[in-house]
């Protein structure tokens, strides 16, 4: 036997399980201001790992804010847009967007 959990909306109906998302992200060092980008289905767990100094290429740079991040069906889809804000105009983007 399968057991599902059901919620129960407002006007009592069931609200759909959501689906998972994927994000691509990037972070602000707040020790030497450069940025880090990745992609993660669960963005306040990555998050955490970063200022935790569980990621072995951010360690040394923490702590880390959040400063954009973009949602994405699959992640076939957040990994493509991480690569283009990892190559020049993607870079470019991020200057003169964010700053």
């Amino acid at each position: 036997m399968v057991e599902r959990s059901v919620h129960i909306g407002k006007v009592g109906g069931p609200i759909p399980p959501t689906p998972t998302m994927f994000c691509v992200y990037i972070l602000r060092s707040l020790k030497n201001g450069r940025n880090y980008t990745g992609s993660t289905n669960n963005i306040e767990r990555r998050l955490k790992e970063h200022n935790f100094g569980e990621s072995k290429y951010t360690r040394l740079t923490r702590p880390f804010v959040l400063i954009y991040k973009e949602e994405y069906q699959t992640r076939k889809e957040a990994v493509q847009r991480e690569l283009f804000f990892k190559s020049g105009k993607g870079r470019e983007w991020i200057k003169n967007s964010l700053g």
